[in-house]
């Protein structure tokens, strides 16, 4: 078997030297198969409610039960029942994460690539009273080993091993800087390397200033709970974070929304700034993909038009109108999920709404 192999490559190599050198050139220089994104929703039983990124071009669907769907093939690859209302999933080795709101509040669950389940964990269980207020309030390292979580009165980071606890920041005790004290956590990520953690929330000055009322802040500081810092974006008011591989987005509250979206690289921390089209975006939704590299805002008047960005060069890379003879489906914000690697985004309206049924629509953008 081996001879046949290295026989194999000895005949092609002798074929590209036989080539002409332009024809060399072209053949080593031939770009890779597109990679593809099919999405066909009637193989999901029950009404599409929630999609989340799980890796590799893969997703979580749940509808009547919890799929793992492989977009690259247009396969349902395991099901479970349904856990959560809305979640995000972090792909582990042979397994995944899944983590958000449910009856017990805060809750993951860790899972094998078949979905069977092999732990739960209740956060608040976890912590002495004290509890989880923010969807965006629980982050799993990358390598699947710890959770971070943000609660109304601190920060934690728990070891999924040694089933320990360590507290991080305690706001009850005037966790911050020289210039800015800690309010409240909204949020919070790992980087890449698991080093630091990253976190957005709500400060005020020290010493206080009269009038002033709290402010948006986001931050870092180290896995063991030193170096911290704190930044006040200025005239910024954060909604929300949104995790990808590469950075992180902190989309702005949607009154206060002026068609910029501040983003940070999410290892070294350094702050950017992406701005729309249209000053009028990010009042109806921005949303990153997975890796990302690409951002979507939505416009809702009537019908929805959604625009693509590059997030590297800020380039305009798509505009998509979606209309519908039903007006239900622009009453309430989509969601829009963005393969980087197939520039492939899938939308989907009504998902929320119990009088309609789910409408999916996907598109391409980019080259």
């Amino acid at each position: 078997m081996k001879k046949k192999k290295i026989f194999c490559i000895i005949l092609t190599a002798i074929f590209m030297l036989a080539l002409p050198v332009s024809a060399r050139a072209e053949a080593l220089s031939a770009p890779a198969e597109p990679v593809k994104c099919v999405f066909n929703s009637s193989q999901f039983g029950g009404k599409l409610r929630e999609v989340a990124y799980a890796g590799a071009g893969k997703l979580f669907i749940a509808a009547d039960k919890l799929y793992l769907y492989d977009t690259a093939t247009g396969s349902v690859l395991a099901k479970t029942e349904t856990p959560l209302r809305s979640f995000g999933v972090q792909a582990i080795d042979n397994g995944y994460i899944l983590y958000g709101m449910g009856d017990d509040g805060m809750t993951a669950y860790i899972y094998d690539n078949s979905l069977s389940l092999k732990k739960k964990i209740v956060v608040n269980q976890l912590l002495s009273e004290d509890f989880v207020v923010s969807e965006n309030g629980v982050a799993v390292s990358t390598n699947g080993k710890k959770l971070a979580i943000a609660t109304l009165r601190g920060l934690y980071l728990y070891d999924l091993e040694k089933e320990n606890l360590t507290t991080l920041l305690d706001l009850t005790k005037k966790s911050g800087t020289a210039s800015i004290q800690i309010s409240l956590l909204d949020g919070v990520a790992f980087s890449p390397d698991n080093s630091q953690l990253m976190f957005y929330g709500q400060g005020h000055s020290i010493p206080s200033k009269n009038g002033e009322n709290s402010f948006s802040i986001y931050g870092s500081l180290a896995a063991n709970g030193g170096n911290l810092k704190i930044t006040k974006p200025s005239a910024y008011n954060i909604e929300e974070m949104q995790s990808s591989a590469k950075r992180l987005f902190l989309p702005q509250v949607f009154t206060k929304a002026n068609g910029t979206l501040l983003w940070l690289d999410r290892q070294t921390g350094e702050k950017k700034t992406l701005s729309f089209a249209n000053k009028s975006e990010g009042r109806d939704g921005v949303y990153s993909s997975e890796q990302g590299n690409y951002v979507a805002t939505a416009v809702l008047d009537g019908s929805l038009t959604i625009r693509v960005y590059d997030v590297n060069s800020g380039k305009l890379m798509a505009t998509k109108v979606i209309q519908n003879a039903n007006s239900a489906y622009f009453n309430r914000i989509p969601r829009i999920y963005l393969l980087d690697e197939a520039k492939t985004a899938i939308v989907v309206l009504g998902a929320s709404i119990s009088e309609v049924d789910t409408l999916v629509s996907t598109f391409t953008f980019g080259e």
